[in-house]
């Protein structure tokens, strides 16, 4: 492969992207500009702490046989793949999103009267599934690079510190599965895309 300079990303133009596991969601298309709204379903999360990590680990199991000494096959036995970082935009709904359990509810302010935003966690523990996707701008082409997790359980151990020196966050780590989609009518199951947006001629 030949050294391309367009290829190397780094900076700040990141974005998180979050939205309710649904079958009907989709890849923003390549018209999509970075740093434009994808569109419903999905939510900017807003401001980001210590960058964007897309990691995927595929576990095996050697197989062994007296003749040889080497392994003659090693067997995929486990896959983690997951979506993390740190959300700095302290609110109701990131809560929501990063812990995957408790409801919002929004009173909105009047005139007169203060409004509120509640996150409210019950005793009931759920599985609620999402969809996550990053948008990196790529300052080799100006670019979009985007990766998007089909159905995504949240993992993170979430604690927010507030102190003077830095910005609190609330952990983000999403552990990706296989998305069927509603009674199975994604076939075969997706479960993340990775996309470089390459530029019009």
């Amino acid at each position: 492969m030949a050294s391309d300079q367009t290829q190397v990303i780094a900076g700040r133009d990141l974005r998180v992207y979050t939205a309710p596991n649904l079958s009907t969601n989709a890849f923003p298309l390549d018209t999509v500009d970075w740093g434009s709204a994808w569109g419903t379903p999905y939510v900017d999360a807003g401001f980001t702490r210590d960058g964007l990590r897309f990691r995927m680990n595929v576990q095996r199991q050697d197989v062994n046989v007296d003749q040889v000494v080497d392994p003659i096959l090693r067997i995929a036995t486990r896959r983690d793949l997951n979506m993390t970082t740190a959300l700095a935009q302290i609110n109701a709904d990131n809560l929501s999103a990063a812990t995957g359990q408790g409801t919002v509810n929004t009173i909105a302010p009047t005139t007169t009267v203060r409004g509120h935003t509640d996150y409210d966690v019950s005793g009931t523990i759920t599985d609620v599934f999402i969809t996550a996707g990053f948008d990196i701008r790529n300052p080799g082409d100006l670019e979009a690079v985007r990766i998007v997790g089909w159905k995504g359980l949240v993992t993170a151990d979430v604690e927010m510190q507030f102190n003077v020196t830095d910005a609190a966050r609330i952990a983000f780590d999403v552990a990706l599965l296989p998305d069927t989609g509603l009674n199975g009518n994604i076939n075969p199951a997706r479960v993340a895309r990775f996309r470089d947006v390459i530029a019009h001629t």
